[in-house]
């Protein structure tokens, strides 16, 4: 089962102060579902680990979606983590090259790469991995929504989880076609997962000492299962953090996913919906 560690229960009331005698009574996981704690909890995080040394990390986006172009290197320049750098792999043939790397020649440290179609997205990531120049890892999807604190807050989980990755377990989704927002997976942040869950591949930051004991089996669907379950079995820790700064971005054309289950479907699964659907954004945001 996964489990949140004791020292998440002392930073949160370290850092948090409780509003009303009831809220005393009630248990951690009970009060992070309140958004105003969980909220708080973010934002005490962040100015409380300020002063950590700001290790370097390494962004990867594999696309196949020319139409995603602005989405990459939006969500890649609005991290405010400076340290920085964006790996982008083309995994189609069709894919004009050239625009990409011309828009890429506006930004600092990006860096693009062309592979067959065939490629499996496995090959891919640690095609990407192999001429990544940092020490800490991302995965980006191109068709989502990362906040400009993502990056920052992820980097921080590694100081209070030790973890070998840190990501989102809990995570929030816009449905496009039903025009809802909904919370995947909730009460599953702040904990260290089991054999039975894994993060999402464009969810987690993973250190590089990783990725010399395993590496991305050479598949396009499950590499992500693959990966989590061969890193358990090796002994390595996964955390889920908070679930702010991120949007699935759930679209009503599902050819630009993997996934290919009906919106309805998805949201019956362990998804619980928020209202606030218009302004997704800035809910998420913080």
């Amino acid at each position: 089962m996964n489990h949140t560690p004791p020292t998440i229960s002392r930073l949160f009331h370290e850092l948090v102060p409780l509003q009303s005698q009831g809220d005393q009574n009630r248990k951690l996981s009970e009060l992070l579902e309140i958004p105003e704690y969980s909220r708080k909890f973010v934002l005490e995080l962040r100015n409380h680990y300020a002063n950590v040394k700001k290790e370097s990390v390494s962004i990867i986006t594999c696309t196949r979606k020319p139409h995603f172009l602005r989405n990459v290197f939006k969500n890649y320049s609005n991290q405010v983590w400076k340290n920085k750098e964006l790996i982008i792999i083309l995994n189609s043939d069709e894919i004009d090259n050239n625009r990409w790397k011309r828009k890429a020649e506006t930004y600092q440290n990006v860096h693009i790469y062309q592979l067959p179609e065939e490629t499996s997205l496995g090959h891919c990531y640690n095609f990407a991995i192999n001429n990544a120049n940092f020490d800490y890892i991302a995965t980006f999807d191109d068709d989502d929504y990362y906040a400009p604190h993502y990056l920052t807050d992820l980097m921080y989980a590694f100081q209070y989880s030790n973890a070998n990755v840190v990501g989102k377990l809990a995570y929030f989704v816009y449905f496009e076609e039903i025009d809802t927002f909904a919370l995947r997976n909730p009460m599953q942040d702040y904990k260290y997962l089991d054999a039975h869950s894994f993060l999402d591949g464009g969810k987690k930051i993973v250190k590089r000492d990783v990725y010399n004991q395993v590496q991305y089996r050479d598949v396009t669907n499950l590499e992500d299962v693959y990966f989590s379950q061969d890193c358990m079995s090796k002994g390595f820790t996964f955390f889920s953090a908070d679930k702010y700064n991120l949007v699935y971005y759930r679209r009503a054309n599902k050819d630009n996913h993997t996934w290919k289950e009906k919106d309805k479907a998805v949201l019956e699964w362990q998804c619980s919906v928020v209202p606030h659907n218009a302004q997704y954004k800035k809910y998420v945001t913080l």
